[in-house]
């Protein structure tokens, strides 16, 4: 046993590794907590938290005894970390009275540099031969107001026996450590703290930016100092890298990365800095039903996913195919909660342009999840390729390493169908559909009970509708019942509908369940069976939206997209049907002895109900609807119990009679829509009787 003569401690024997690690290394935090990091994606894992010592700085590994050394600082000398990534100082001499946190085991002589700038400081080596006489004595190279770096790290070269540091404002620093002089080779055209650095055998530099854990990479020997984004890495205020440099950067005969398969002119190799995602064990975020990895990507043709039992690219379908010019949908299907990203080659160049991510940063929940893709009208049409990521990191480009998550490439087909779309009143204003819901009593008529803001739209290929989309908003809830909403689609039969294609969402989340209506023959979709579960009242409120004081956001947002088996040639245009409906389960009044659910509806006037109503409702008690003359929900005076108004219309307030609140409404229906046309608009109201959202 070695003792020191300042120290109480005896040094241990610790055992070297047994080969040349691929993985990286990083010591973070003053309580010297040591990471194995996988380069290629970023991904990491705590390897001790209980090193034995406060802080390590300089860590560098010895390709001659591969041990990794580093500065301790709580013992003021270089140390020793073994397998079992315990700090073992060493017996030191010609020791300067200061703490280093530059440094890096050299790889053509054995010894390690370690560098601080300052008058008081400089580069130092420290030979790590036990054969040799100075056998860990502290030389100084050159003092550090001679050589002058604001670096916070630095790494050998794999052969040249030169060392490579980027400062603080990018300068890219060559070191001659032989010599103690620096050339500056150019700007990385990044700056900030870089804590880490790396080589692999290949020659190509790293280094990480402690603030975001951003990891870079150089190609040093191809003269190519521009950085490029490599990989997603862990951040802290304090980092220190070190890898054996004789490694490769990633094991061969590792399965435990997700790769493209795209062509190689899109950046998809690693060699390329293309796409790859780390896959843990057992897999937690992934596309699809499943996700196998790789050591590398096999490009296309090669692809891996050309055999059925290792094709992994099931996560994102294309229900209504890639149309330029027009919304198209996906449906992503996601393991977990996490961010989902899209490129598409739309200028068929062989690779993704930065103005061709088509979603950026969508959320995506565990299931099936719509997704709107906009494609220029000037994309090109026919084959190209498609890149999809999903990972629990957000800003994720079509290149570079994501620590989870995993990426599809595919072969899609842009195409033009001379399609056309007609949208009601138009694709950024709103119609308004506002419903009482005391059906068949006239109740206090406030119609506020439910109002919701909607547009549709119509797409036709050659005249023929192709599919449909309706967006709407819930406004208001001012109802003490509970109710639910749906749409159908006048004239159309169920059978008529898509399935793959037929999606809804709500506040961007894809909703399951049976949203084609299963109780009728019509294509009637229902968007949710309680509103009040979307929306809330508010603190003190009774109601969404209504009451004076409770102002609150627009809580629930839908989308509904209907594909068709085949086109149609029908007559569909307007707000379609929308109508109102009681919950399951939900008492809704005196009138019923049990609760009524899908058998109450309120529908536009003269709109006949689906067959799943309770048509015995209809003529009971104010309620004066004559389905063999076409009446429908409308009393004896012709007022409806629901209503469209074509602007995003400014409704009453909680207890306010509509034809108090809106004077002219009466005379326009008893006119029969002929006289008061403008009833609606907000200079022909009782201001005070309104609702005020301000």
């Amino acid at each position: 046993t070695v003792w020191f003569s300042s120290l109480l401690t005896p040094m241990t024997h610790a055992t070297a590794f047994e080969d040349c690690p691929v993985r990286a290394f990083l010591s973070q935090n003053t309580n010297a907590h040591l990471y194995d990091v996988n380069l290629v994606t970023g991904h990491y894992t705590l390897l001790s938290n209980t090193m034995g010592a406060e802080r390590i700085n300089a860590l560098g590994f010895s390709v001659h005894d591969r041990f990794f050394y580093a500065w301790s600082y709580q013992h003021s000398r270089l140390a020793r970390i073994g397998v079992d990534y315990q700090i073992n100082p060493l017996p030191m001499t010609n020791i300067t009275n200061t703490n280093f946190f530059v440094g890096d085991v050299a790889v053509l002589e054995n010894a390690h540099y370690v560098y601080r700038k300052g008058a008081s400081y400089g580069l130092y080596r420290i030979e790590l031969d036990p054969s040799d006489p100075d056998y860990l004595a502290m030389t100084l190279v050159v003092d550090g107001t001679t050589l002058d770096l604001r670096i916070f790290d630095m790494a050998f070269h794999p052969s040249n026996g030169l060392a490579y540091a980027v400062d603080s404002v990018g300068v890219l620093w060559q070191i001659d450590v032989a010599e103690g002089s620096a050339t500056e080779l150019g700007n990385v055209g990044e700056t900030g703290t870089f804590g880490a650095a790396y080589f692999d055998v290949n020659g190509q530099f790293y280094f990480s930016r402690n603030s975001d854990g951003y990891i870079f990479r150089v190609n040093i020997d191809a003269g190519e100092y521009l950085a490029q984004f490599f990989a997603f890495g862990p951040s802290s205020s304090t980092n220190d890298g070190a890898r054996c440099v004789a490694s490769d950067l990633t094991d061969v005969s590792a399965d435990n990365v997700d790769y493209g398969d795209a062509p190689d002119t899109y950046q998809t190799s690693l060699a390329n800095n293309g796409p790859r995602h780390e896959v843990p064990d057992p897999p937690v975020l992934f596309l699809g039903s499943g996700i196998d990895g790789e050591s590398d990507a096999s490009t296309y043709p090669l692809s891996d996913d050309t055999s059925d039992s290792s094709n992994d690219e099931d996560g994102v379908l294309q229900p209504t195919g890639l149309v330029r010019g027009q919304t198209s949908l996906l449906l992503v299907t996601s393991s977990a909660q996490g961010y989902f990203n899209a490129w598409v080659d739309t200028d068929n160049s062989g690779q993704f342009d930065d103005d061709e991510q088509y979603v950026n940063d969508r959320t995506v929940f565990a299931g099936t999840n719509l997704v709107v893709v906009n494609l220029p009208s000037n994309a090109e049409e026919g084959d190209t390729w498609a890149r999809f990521r999903l990972s629990s990191q957000p800003n994720l480009q079509h290149f570079g390493g994501a620590p989870d998550g995993e990426v599809e490439d595919k072969q899609v087909t842009i195409t033009n169908f001379n399609e056309s779309a007609t949208w009601y009143p138009n694709q950024s204003s709103w119609t308004t559909i506002a419903f009482e819901d005391n059906w068949p009593f006239e109740g206090d008529y406030d119609m506020n009970d439910l109002v919701v803001y909607l547009r549709t739209a119509v797409y036709r290929t050659d005249g023929l509708i192709t599919n449909v989309r309706v967006e709407g908003e819930t406004a208001a809830v001012g109802a003490a019942y509970r109710n639910g909403f749906a749409i159908r689609l006048p004239g159309i039969d169920r059978s008529d509908i898509d399935l793959d294609s037929l999606a809804i969402t709500i506040n961007d989340q894809t909703i399951t369940g049976a949203i084609l209506d299963p109780a009728t023959d019509d294509a009637t979709f229902i968007v949710s069976e309680n509103v009040y579960d979307y929306v809330s009242p508010g603190e003190g409120c009774e109601f969404h939206r209504t009451e004076p004081g409770c102002a609150g956001d627009i809580e629930m947002r839908f989308q509904l997209y209907v594909g068709f088996i085949n086109p149609l040639d029908a007559d569909l245009s307007g707000a379609f049907d929308p109508f109102l409906f009681a919950s399951p389960n939900e008492y809704h009044g005196g009138l019923f002895e049990a609760p009524p659910g899908r058998s109450y509806e309120i529908h536009l006037k003269n709109y006949a109900p689906t067959s799943a109503m309770d048509t015995s409702l209809l003529g009971e008690e104010d309620d004066s609807s004559d389905a063999a003359s076409g009446l429908y929900f409308q009393n004896a005076n012709g007022l409806p119990w629901a209503l469209e108004i074509p602007i995003e219309w400014r409704y009453p307030a909680e207890f306010q009679d509509l034809l108090q609140t809106y004077p002219q409404f009466q005379q326009f229906v008893e006119s029969e829509g002929t006289e008061n046309l403008q009833w609606f608009l907000p200079e022909n109201a009782e201001p005070t009787l309104l609702f005020d959202a301000d």
